[in-house]
């Protein structure tokens, strides 16, 4: 991780106490569950790749169908991209064995698109049984890229300051000057150990409640919480799907290997008694 990236990436993760090194050659950090992030984490920093109107989940195949995104990770994701496709491709993360990608509506300011400062990928054991490495080929969705009305905050909100900032709104904050704009986003931690996707590219995949996954979604995988920072906005911004509708997208595009290292470490570390 270097220049202006590992720059950003160490300010923003020093002020909330990050690991900045790969869990593999070091403990992964351990939290209790009230704390951020909510578990033993590992965490990379991802700056920002391109923008286009693709959305290879939801419009694969169909290039410029999609409203505006802003990719992070995988610099080649393009609407005909598939996992296999991304793996050992060129990042703009900092761990060269994620070659995923990450994508969120493009944020504009009236008709700017804002750029974002960085993003954090935190990996994060949340449930008691061990958690699993991602299926080579999934693909999966969090928020609601159609909502016309304010989501629940539980899993996806905006906010104002660094990582571990207090306060969750449904819409875009207008930060105070010196102030970034953040909006996070909590991707479901529970696979259904059958489907890489689904028809609404969400229904293989749930949250874990209490440490633990439901039935019908067995296998516990990491929690992928995304943290984009944005530079502070004015009140009419808005993502480009819309007021109420953020959410990000995730394309698998780990190194099995890299990934399993990480997942290990992650199964080794055991949360605070108490």
């Amino acid at each position: 991780m270097t220049g202006r990236l590992g720059l950003w990436v160490a300010f923003f993760a020093a002020a909330a106490g990050a690991l900045l090194v790969a869990p593999e050659r070091s403990p992964a950090r351990l939290e209790s569950a009230a704390a951020f992030p909510g578990g033993p984490y590992y965490v990379i920093g991802c700056g920002f790749s391109h923008r286009n109107n693709d959305d290879p989940i939801a419009y694969p195949n169909q290039p410029g169908r999609s409203h505006n995104h802003t990719f992070l990770g995988n610099r080649t994701t393009n609407a005909s991209s598939t996992p296999a496709d991304l793996r050992g491709g060129p990042t703009s993360c900092g761990d060269d064995g994620d070659a995923s990608a990450y994508w969120v509506p493009t944020l504009f300011d009236g008709d700017t698109p804002i750029r974002p400062l960085v993003a954090l990928a935190y990996y994060v054991k949340r449930t008691y049984e061990p958690i699993h490495v991602f299926p080579a080929g999934l693909r999966m969705i969090a928020g609601d890229s159609v909502a016309a009305r304010p989501q629940p905050t539980r899993f996806l909100w905006w906010t104002c300051g660094g990582v571990g900032s207090s306060g969750r709104f449904a819409v875009v904050r207008a930060c105070s000057a010196g102030r970034a704009l953040q909006l996070r986003v909590d991707f479901p931690n529970c696979w259904d150990g059958r489907n890489t996707d689904s028809a609404d590219h969400k229904r293989h995949m749930a949250y874990s409640s209490g440490g633990r996954c439901p039935s019908f979604h067995p296998v516990p995988v990491p929690t992928v919480t995304l943290i984009v920072l944005y530079p502070s906005v004015s009140a009419r911004a808005r993502p480009a799907s819309g007021r109420f509708a953020a959410h990000a997208d995730f394309m698998n595009g780990w190194e099995g290997e890299v990934l399993g290292g990480q997942v290990a470490a992650l199964n080794r570390s055991r949360p605070p008694d108490g």
